[in-house]
């Protein structure tokens, strides 16, 4: 999974996971994503100043963490959250999720018991990406 802001690599599909599902889904669908067999859910959420995003969990990401851990709106009840980046370009990517007994100040990354949700329309698969076309680019002389 490549960051689709500057194509670096965030997430392997092989991270895909299920995550808890949230209460505050808006919609929800079980799809196959990523060349992955597994259908997984693909849930719409929004956030309290009515941005809505379609987010996807993975057990392990590379995303940065950004902002320190908080409880305020969590989709996810029981969980603290912080936003991620992607490291290269600080595209936002989503979130990092972690059960509230073991988000602690220092803790950089969900533990085996956190995930991430990251927004599916921020990332991009590696295959799909490599089978795009890129045409050459031309002046405008049109003697050229």
């Amino acid at each position: 999974m490549l960051c689709r802001n500057c194509g670096r690599e965030v997430a392997e599909p092989a991270s895909l996971t299920p995550s808890p599902l949230s209460p505050e889904y808006l919609e929800r669908q079980n799809i196959s994503l990523f060349g992955s067999e597994a259908k997984l859910s693909v849930e719409k959420l929004r956030n309290p100043a009515g941005v809505e995003f379609e987010v996807v969990t993975f057990k392990s990401a590379g995303c940065s963490p950004v902002g320190p851990w908080t409880a305020e709106a969590s989709w996810y009840p029981g969980y603290l959250w912080r936003a991620c980046g992607c490291p290269k370009c600080r595209a936002h990517l989503g979130w990092m999720f972690e059960p509230e007994d073991t988000a602690t100040e220092d803790l950089d990354k969900p533990t085996e018991a956190g995930f991430y949700a990251l927004i599916l329309s921020k990332v991009i698969d590696e295959d799909f990406a490599s089978s795009l076309t890129l045409s050459p680019r031309f002046g405008r002389n049109p003697g050229l």
